[in-house]
């Protein structure tokens, strides 16, 4: 196997580049050690969860929603929730104050205590690094979802007296977000390792290639001795 320039490829050649380019290898080593850094000490961040119930209307026999569940509910909460993460209901959310990554995710059962139900609800996260303040931004967007869901109504023409309303299920609670550190750790090493050593043998190529080639000399023949013809 050769390269672009007819050098054979082999281990040793390529051991031989890596030690030319040990410069690179060097950079490389040190830009692994600093993402190891960064695997093994990571700023904390924590992550806000609030469950919002999707509610339908109030009947006599079942005043409190639990078992009137249809599959509309789950529709318009989805519908609510695409709003919410389009474009333009990011827009609307950040210039309400929510400045920390957000997510939310229909969940259309029910807990273990309620297993004998089946409620739509909607899983509302925020990460960030306050975890007051991503309490504070799950609370914004646990109203803007209560206010998209009522201009869907408001929309459609539904009656007041059958709105699909919403509340809050599980209140908002902010924990550390904890990670695995060997897995990063790992990753880094592999990712530096591998990009490196391609790094290396890619600038050794390179410069080999904007190298000037030798002309090979042109080897001298000896003239030979032609007999001349001699006129008659």
């Amino acid at each position: 196997m050769t390269d672009g320039l007819g050098v054979a490829v082999s281990f040793r050649n390529v051991v031989r580049a890596l030690m030319r380019r040990w410069l690179v290898l060097v950079l490389a080593a040190g830009l692994t050690l600093a993402g190891a850094l960064v695997v093994v000490k990571p700023g904390l961040v924590y992550m806000s969860t609030a469950v919002v119930r999707v509610k339908p209307p109030e009947a006599r026999q079942d005043p409190g929603g639990l078992t009137d569940f249809r599959p509309s509910l789950a529709i318009i909460g989805a519908a609510v929730v695409t709003v919410l993460k389009s474009r333009s209901g990011e827009a609307e959310l950040r210039s309400a104050g929510v400045s920390g990554a957000y997510d939310l995710q229909p969940r259309n059962t029910g807990t273990t205590k309620t297993e004998a139900y089946v409620v739509p609800t909607v899983e509302i996260s925020v990460r960030g690094t306050d975890p007051t303040e991503t309490d504070r931004e799950v609370d914004i967007i646990i109203k803007a979802f209560a206010a998209q869901l009522r201009m869907l109504q408001d929309g459609l023409n539904v009656p007041a007296q059958q709105y699909i309303t919403s509340d809050e299920l599980v209140p908002a609670t902010a924990l550390p977000v904890m990670g695995v550190k060997s897995r990063g750790l790992i990753g880094v090493a592999a990712l530096g390792t591998v990009g490196g050593v391609a790094v290396s043998l890619w600038t050794d190529e390179y410069l080999r290639r904007r190298r000037p080639r030798s002309s090979p000399r042109r080897r001298l023949l000896p003239r030979r001795n032609v007999p001349r013809e001699v006129g008659t």
